[in-house]
């Protein structure tokens, strides 16, 4: 369930493309030795979306539009992405497809490491949020 001030009219529509685009999103990376970090906007639902015209078109339909099809309520707009990103940030921690490293200690190789950052990586590459922390 989406928690958004704005009440949306095709939640259930936004919310599996969302999800859609997290499994997408791994299936782009499952097979690679990446780290996403989520402090450094690694994964940004506005960079996911901007050539995404479905996820445009669900987003109209909550909106008022000028006669250039564009939403009137720029601010509104905008703060609705900000609570979806933070929705779209959940699904990817929840999703069971990525492994999430809070921030904290981690021992790599023998060796106590702190983590300034919270990082997700493609379910069962890393042990550990860093790069040399690879599972063999």
């Amino acid at each position: 369930m989406l928690k958004t001030t704005k009440q949306l009219r095709n939640e259930e529509k936004i919310i599996n493309i969302l999800k859609d685009l997290v499994f997408h999103s791994y299936e782009e990376v499952k097979d690679e030795d990446v780290l996403l970090c989520l402090d450094c906007c690694d994964v940004d639902l506005a960079v996911a979306v901007s050539s995404h015209f479905e996820f445009q078109a669900a987003i109209k339909e909550n909106y008022e539009l000028d006669d250039f099809g564009e939403i009137l309520d720029v601010d509104e707009y905008h703060h609705l992405i900000c609570e979806l990103h933070d929705y779209f940030v959940e699904l990817h921690k929840e999703s069971g497809l990525f492994d999430f490293f809070p921030e904290g200690e981690y021992t790599v190789n023998g060796e106590k490491r702190i983590s300034d950052s919270e990082i997700l990586a493609p379910k069962g590459r890393f042990y550990a949020p860093f790069d040399d922390a690879l599972k063999k």
